[in-house]
């Protein structure tokens, strides 16, 4: 599978996400169906999670973070970052401005304390309308990871839910089970 360019409309609201995220490079901020949401800079605790997981997955997968994520059907009125991005091996190395979201493989968010609504309510529709294989909640709030598979029109048909501790069984094509031992509560 070789790297492809994401084609993204040039829409009012993308720009202006833009500048907002020009302007504040120290927040971490992101666009949902045109509506800027900005979060204030990953804890410790956070950015040890997000490595707990992506060195599960890094070694046979492309496994990213801070990626810029499209998918025309979000009609350039969202612009999601993971904070786990994990796609084919073809994709080491490579610098795409945006990333296509349906190819990832998976999409993984840690929940932040600030907002976690963006995580666990509004992102998995879009992952789904993508048709990310696989979106991943890992909620240091509640101490349980929450994985969506089969996406379907726009929704997931499946959902596993698993207390921090207890292993996460991701299928095919990934077919890992990812430990969740060193996951902690905030």
């Amino acid at each position: 599978m070789a790297p492809r360019p994401e084609r993204l409309a040039a829409t009012e609201e993308m720009r202006m996400f833009e500048a907002v995220d020009a302007a504040f490079p120290d927040v971490h901020a992101e666009m949902i169906d045109g509506e800027v949401c900005i979060e204030t800079v990953a804890t410790s605790a956070h950015g040890e999670m997000v490595i707990f997981m992506g060195t599960q997955l890094s070694t046979k997968w492309c496994a990213m973070t801070k990626v810029d994520t499209v998918h025309p059907g979000w009609r350039g009125r969202t612009c999601l970052r993971p904070d786990l991005s994990v796609a084919d091996p073809s994709y080491r190395g490579s610098r795409l401005q945006k990333f296509p979201a349906d190819e990832l493989l998976l999409a993984c968010e840690v929940v932040s304390e600030s907002n976690p609504e963006n995580d666990t309510r509004r992102k998995d529709t879009k992952y789904a309308q993508a048709g990310t294989p696989y979106y991943l909640i890992v909620n240091p709030i509640d101490g349980e990871c929450l994985l969506y598979s089969l996406p379907d029109d726009g929704r997931y048909r499946a959902k596993v839910e698993s207390k921090f501790g207890d292993p996460v069984p991701i299928g095919a094509p990934l077919d890992v089970e990812l430990d969740t031992s060193a996951l902690y509560t905030y």
